[in-house]
C-alpha cells in the first residue's frame, strides 16, 4: 500500500467502488437484500448496444429477506454449483476441433457420432482431415501457408478442415517436425480467425496430433482414447511416446473401455469412462430399400459389419462356414490387414466390402443373427465394440467372442462362445427363438446407450473439467459509467461458456440499480442491498449467492479484454491443488502484477495488437507471489469456504487484499500471478474522490489494523519486473546485461512498431518466443504509443528509445533488419537479414559494418536456429 507515483499506483488495488464503513467497524449481524435473475438471450442484451431506452421492462424482484451471515448452509452451496453441469453450457459458446483417427466419410464411428452430437446441440465442429496438404518447401511465411488451407462444409454446423504441413505425413507412422507444427499451427490460427473462434476445445483421437494441440494457445484438450495403441501393428513405437505426451497435456481424458480406464487413471487425474453407443433410431427402423446382394439367399443369414482386419478371427468364420453350409455368412467391411484367402472360395461366405452408413440398417435387418468374432489379444481386451450397441438397437441376437467389455456391459443380452463348435451351438440356439422379454431388454439397453446419452455424459464432464462454472462478483456503489463499461465487456458475445455474473449493489444513489434492472441476460444476477455494507460485506453477499466452482472478485472499474480471460485466470487453480488464488497482469495495480509496458486507452482497454503480442510472449506463464491485488482475483470455492469472507473492518478499502492473501497463505495455499492473463484497470476510481486528509486517515488506520492483526510490519510490495529499472548510463546497462548471465541479441529494424507486421517485427517475435536470450529492440513508438526509456514488453523482450544506453554493451549478436545507419556496436556476430534491404542498402551497410554476415533465409523463424549456432561474445568478439 505505498503512496502513488506517476508510474507505480498506490496499493489500493481494488478501488472504484465507493462504500461506507459500518459505524462499529464490523460487518453487522445481518443483511437485507433482493436478488433478481435477468433471463434473456445474452446476445440481445441492450447493455451491449449501449441504448438505455432499448432495455426491456425490469423483471419483478424477489421479496426482501433478511439472511444472517453464515446461514447459507454447506448443502445449499453444494447444490447450487452442482447445477453448473451440462445445463450451464449454452449452445454456441465454444467450438470443437476434432483431430481424428478416421475421415468424416469413412466408416461411421465414435468420432463422427460424437461430432454430430455436438453439432446437433449448437456447437460448431471443425473436423480435421487425416490427409494434410504437404507444401514440401522450407521457409514459407504464414501468408504463403494459409492460402492452401481448405475448409468445406460437410453437414449443418460441421466443417471439414484440411491443414497444411511441410512434409507428407502418415498419422500412424510419422512424427511432426518443428516446421510441420508451425505450418499446422498457422493453419488452425487461420481457421480460428476466419470463424471468429474464442473458445476452442480440441478432441484428439490419435497421439500423432499431440505436438500440434500443445502448440495452440488457449486450447482445451480432450484425449479420446478408444484403443490400446500398442495392439496395432501399423503404429510406430514413437506413437506410444507421443501418447504419454498427449495424456500429460490433456485437460480431460476419455476411455472407451474399463481396461483403458484402469490404465489411464494411473496417468491422469481426470479420466472419464465413456463407452460407445448407437444411433438407436437409425438402426431400429430400416427405410425399406432392397439389398440386391442378399436377394435369393435361402436359409439363415449370419452377419457382421465393421473392420475386417488383423484382430478379426477369419479362421473362426472359415470353420463355421464348413460346419454349416446351410447358413450364409455376410461380411461387410474393408478387409485391409486380414488374410481372407481361406474363405474367398466358399459359396456360403459373402464379402461385400464397405457399405455406406445409411445402408447398414437394411443389411442388419436381414441378419438372423449378428457376430462379433474377434481374436483375444491386447487390442481387443481394450475394445468396446460399437457394433454391439447397433446390433442390439436392431433387436438382433448377438454371438460374440468372450471379450471383457462384452461381459461387462451386456452379459445378459448376448451369447459368448469359444471356437467354431461353441459358436455353432450359440447361433443355433439364437435362431430358434428370442423371448419377448429379451427383446424388450435389448430395446431398453439400446435406448440407455444412445450417442445422445453419451453426449450428455460428455457434456457433464466438460462442464466439470473443461469449463467449470465460474461466478464473477462485482460490488457497486454509484459510478454507473464504470459499471456499465465493465458489464459491456464482461457480457459481450464470446465470453466464457459457463459464466454467471453477480452484481451486488451497495444501495447506490445514482442510476445504477435502475440501469441494472433493464439488462436482459440470463448470466446476470443482481443483489440489491438496502444499505451500504461495504466492499468486503458486499463480496460476501455475492459469494454466498454464487453457484460457481470458482469465484472471481472483480472491480467495477475494469475492462475485460476478450473471452479468454477466465480460462487463463483459473488455469493454475484447476491444475494445482495447492494454488488457492490467482490474479492477472494489469496496466494499473500496486504490485508486480503491473506491466512495465502497456499499450491501450481508457475507452477500449488494451490495444488488440498489443494484446495479441502479450498473449504470444507470455503463453502459459505463471509465477508464484506473496500478494495479489483484489481489483481482480480468482479463487477456488473451497478456499472461500475454508478461509471465510473478507474482513469488513477495513471498510472503504486498502489492505483488505493484503489481509486476505495472508489468511489464504496461512491456510496452506499458494498465490499465483497468471502472466498471460490481462484485465484493464482504471484504478483509484474511489480514492480519487476522497479528500487528502480523509485518505491519509484511512490509510493510517487500516495499516495499523493490519499490522496489529498479523503482528508484522507491512512492507511495500514488489514493483513491476524490469532488468533495467533505474539504469542511468551505458556502464550501468552493460553491467546489468552481463550480470543477467543470458545471451543477448540486439535487433535493429524500423523506428515504429506497427499493426502491419513487417519482416523485422516477425523476426523479433520469433526470437522473443524462444525465450532463451534477452532481446533488445530500439523503437520510438509501439503501436503508436511512445516508448520512454527501456521497457519490458515480454519475458525476455525489451523495447527502448535509448540506444545510447547500450553503447558499452556486449551482445552475442546484432541483427540488422532495415536500419541503414546503425551506431557502432560491439557483438560476437553482426548479421544482416538480406530480406530487409535492397542490394544497394546492403552494400552501404557492409561498408559501415565490415564484419557483416549475410543471412538470406526465407522464413524469419529460421533465424532463431541461426542465432542458436552463435558462439558466445567472449569466443567471437569482433
Amino acid at each position: 500500500m505505498k503512496k502513488a507515483t506517476s508510474r507505480f499506483p498506490k496499493r489500493n488495488t481494488r478501488s472504484g467502488t465507493p462504500i461506507l464503513l459500518n459505524p462499529l467497524g464490523s460487518r453487522g449481524p445481518e443483511r437485507t437484500h433482493r436478488i433478481t435473475n435477468h433471463s434473456a438471450n445474452p446476445s440481445s442484451s441492450p447493455l451491449l448496444a449501449g441504448a438505455g431506452e432499448l432495455f426491456p421492462p425490469r423483471p419483478e424482484a424477489a421479496s426482501p429477506s433478511a439472511i444472517p451471515y453464515g446461514l447459507l448452509k454447506e448443502h445449499k452451496r453444494a447444490n447450487e454449483y452442482s447445477q453448473a453441469g451440462a445445463a450451464g453450457l449454452k449452445p454456441g459458446t465454444y467450438d470443437v476441433f476434432r483431430f481424428p483417427v478416421i475421415d468424416w466419410d469413412f466408416r461411421w464411428q465414435r468420432p463422427q457420432q460424437i461430432s454430430r452430437q455436438f453439432a446437433d446441440h449448437g456447437q460448431r465442429v471443425f473436423y480435421v482431415t487425416t490427409e494434410m496438404t504437404a507444401l514440401t518447401r522450407d521457409g514459407l511465411s504464414k501468408d504463403e501457408v494459409i492460402r492452401y488451407v481448405k475448409v468445406q462444409k460437410a453437414a449443418p454446423q460441421v466443417w471439414l478442415v484440411t491443414l497444411c504441413s511441410n512434409r507428407k505425413l502418415n498419422l500412424y507412422q510419422d512424427e511432426m517436425s518443428p516446421e510441420d507444427v508451425r505450418f499446422l499451427q498457422w493453419s488452425i490460427e487461420h481457421v480460428k480467425a476466419k470463424f471468429h473462434i474464442t473458445h476452442m476445445l480440441s478432441i484428439v483421437d490419435l497421439p500423432f496430433w499431440a505436438p500440434l494441440v500443445e502448440a495452440l494457445d488457449n486450447n482445451k484438450v480432450i484425449y479420446d482414447c478408444m484403443d490400446d495403441h500398442s495392439g496395432f501393428s501399423t503404429n510406430s513405437p514413437s506413437m506410444l511416446l507421443q501418447e504419454e505426451r498427449l495424456i500429460s497435456i490433456s485437460d480431460l481424458v476419455l476411455a472407451s473401455s474399463q481396461s483403458l480406464y484402469d490404465k489411464l487413471r494411473k496417468l491422469h487425474p481426470a479420466v472419464v469412462l465413456l463407452r460407445n453407443g448407437a444411433d438407436v433410431e437409425h438402426f431400429r427402423s430400416p427405410n425399406g430399400k432392397s439389398v440386391p446382394e442378399l436377394a435369393g439367399i435361402e436359409g439363415p443369414i449370419i452377419g457382421y459389419f465393421g473392420a475386417i482386419s488383423e484382430w478379426f478371427d477369419i479362421g473362426l468364420i472359415h470353420g463355421l462356414a464348413l460346419r454349416r453350409p446351410d447358413w450364409t455368412f455376410i461380411l461387410i467391411g474393408n478387409t485391409f490387414g486380414c488374410d481372407i484367402s481361406e474363405v474367398e472360395g466358399l459359396d456360403n461366405v459373402k464379402l461385400l466390402g464397405e457399405k455406406p452408413y445409411g445402408e447398414l440398417p437394411e443389411y442388419l435387418h436381414r441378419f438372423d443373427a449378428a457376430l462379433i468374432p474377434f481374436k483375444y489379444n491386447e487390442l481387443t481386451k481394450a475394445t468396446n465394440p460399437v457394433k454391439l450397441y447397433e446390433y442390439l438397437a436392431a433387436g438382433k441376437p448377438v454371438i460374440a467372442s468372450p471379450l471383457p467389455e462384452l461381459a461387462a456391459v451386456a452379459p445378459h443380452l448376448i451369447s459368448m462362445a469359444y471356437g467354431p463348435e461353441q459358436f455353432e451351438a450359440a447361433i443355433g440356439q439364437a435362431l430358434k427363438f428370442t423371448t419377448p422379454g429379451k427383446a424388450k431388454r435389448m430395446a431398453e439397453f439400446a435406448s440407455a446407450n444412445s450417442w445422445k446419452q453419451r453426449f450428455d455424459e460428455l457434456q457433464t464432464a466438460i462442464a466439470q473439467r473443461i469449463f467449470p462454472k465460474v461466478s464473477v462478483i462485482l460490488v457497486t456503489h454509484n459510478n454507473w459509467s464504470y459499471t456499465q463499461q465493465c458489464l459491456r465487456s464482461l457480457l459481450r458475445p464470446g465470453q466464457y461458456p459457463n459464466l454467471e455474473t453477480i452484481v451486488v449493489d451497495n444501495a447506490s444513489g445514482d442510476q445504477t440499480l435502475e440501469q441494472l434492472g433493464k439488462i436482459s441476460d440470463d448470466r446476470l444476477k443482481v443483489i440489491s442491498l438496502d444499505r451500504n455494507l461495504g466492499f468486503a460485506a458486499g463480496n460476501t453477499a455475492g459469494c454466498e449467492s454464487a453457484g460457481g466452482e470458482y469465484l472471481i472478485l472483480l472491480n467495477n472499474d475494469t475492462i475485460i479484454p476478450d473471452g479468454s480471460w477466465i480460462s487463463r485466470l483459473i488455469r493454475p487453480l484447476m491444475k494445482h491443488p495447492d494454488v488457492g488464488m490467482a490474479g492477472p497482469m494489469s496496466n494499473f495495480v500496486g504490485n508486480d502484477q503491473a506491466l512495465d509496458h502497456f499499450v491501450g486507452d481508457r475507452s477500449a482497454g488494451p490495444n488488440p495488437n498489443w494484446l495479441e503480442d502479450f498473449y504470444f510472449y507470455y503463453k502459459g506463464k505463471c509465477r508464484e507471489t506473496e500478494l495479489l491485488g483484489f481489483f481482480c482475483v480468482a479463487m477456488k470455492r473451497k478456499v472461500w469456504e475454508t478461509v471465510g469472507p473478507l474482513d469488513s473492518n477495513y471498510g472503504l478499502g486498502m489492505f483488505e487484499d493484503d489481509d486476505y492473501c495472508e489468511r489464504v497463505k496461512r491456510a496452506g495455499y499458494r498465490l499465483m500471478i497468471v502472466e498471460d492473463a490481462f484485465v484493464y484497470h482504471h484504478g483509484s476510481a474511489t480514492i480519487k474522490k476522497m479528500q487528502p486528509d480523509e485518505y491519509e486517515t484511512l490509510w493510517s488506520q487500516n495499516k495499523a489494523y493490519f499490522e496489529q492483526k498479523w503482528m508484522k510490519i507491512w512492507r511495500n510490495p514488489k514493483r513491476p519486473e524490469n532488468l533495467f529499472f533505474g539504469a542511468e548510463d551505458p556502464a550501468d546497462a552493460a553491467g546489468r546485461l552481463e550480470a543477467s548471465g543470458r545471451g543477448t541479441v540486439l535487433v535493429l529494424g524500423g523506428k515504429n512498431w506497427t499493426a502491419n507486421r513487417s519482416r523485422w517485427q516477425t523476426i523479433v517475435r520469433e526470437l522473443a518466443s524462444e525465450q532463451s536470450r534477452l532481446i533488445i529492440v530500439p523503437v520510438l513508438r509501439h503501436y503508436n504509443h511512445p516508448v520512454a526509456g527501456i521497457r519490458k514488453a515480454g519475458p525476455q523482450l525489451y523495447l527502448t528509445n535509448r540506444i545510447d544506453l547500450f553503447a558499452e554493451a556486449k551482445f552475442d549478436a546484432v541483427i540488422y533488419c532495415g536500419d541503414a545507419a546503425p551506431p557502432p556496436l560491439r557483438a560476437g556476430r553482426h548479421i544482416a537479414d538480406t530480406g530487409s534491404y535492397t542490394a544497394g542498402q546492403l552494400e552501404v551497410l557492409g561498408r559501415v559494418v565490415p564484419q557483416l554476415e549475410y543471412w538470406s533465409g526465407g522464413d524469419p523463424a529460421a533465424i532463431v536456429q541461426e542465432i542458436g549456432r552463435s558462439p558466445s561474445f567472449a569466443d567471437n568478439l569482433q
